[in-house]
């Protein structure tokens, strides 16, 4: 399997590493207080791909459940900030952007959760925004 087939990422340290097969379903920059939260970061963007493809190539996260619908995950050696699993898209796994070794190959579709976005945190860019979640896919991440 060529480089260009697959895409691949992990955490700080190297103790978690992860291999996505097939083409990213979605990418989302996230706007919520969760996401400020878990990433100490203005906003965190997620890129979605289906769970069939994708594989943990050492050890998984650490799950924390950050509401009662969404789990977040972590490395527990450095802290990196790997992504999300929801109830409701639980044919997906969602990673964090800036976990995959080349996230310029990613794309962004949207903003989700903008009412809460910070003030002074401006992206101009023509991409849709959602108040709360996208039309795109489900989500009950902060209900």
């Amino acid at each position: 399997m060529s480089k260009a087939e697959h895409f691949e990422g992990g955490c700080l340290c190297g103790a978690i590493r992860y291999r996505a097969t097939a083409q990213p379903l979605r990418g989302v920059i996230c706007h919520c207080e969760i996401c400020r939260k878990h990433s100490g970061a203005p906003a965190l963007a997620f890129i979605h791909f289906a769970k069939a493809s994708f594989s943990w190539l050492r050890v998984e996260p650490a799950w924390y459940r950050s509401s009662s619908f969404a789990e977040r995950g972590f490395c527990p050696i450095c802290g990196s900030t790997l992504g999300m699993r929801e109830e409701v898209l639980s044919d997906r796994v969602q990673v964090c952007a800036g976990s995959l070794d080349e996230p310029a190959r990613v794309k962004i579709q949207d903003h989700v959760w903008t009412s809460s976005q910070v003030s002074w945190f401006d992206i101009h860019d023509d991409l849709p925004r959602f108040a709360e979640s996208s039309s795109a896919v489900p989500s009950k991440a902060m209900k």
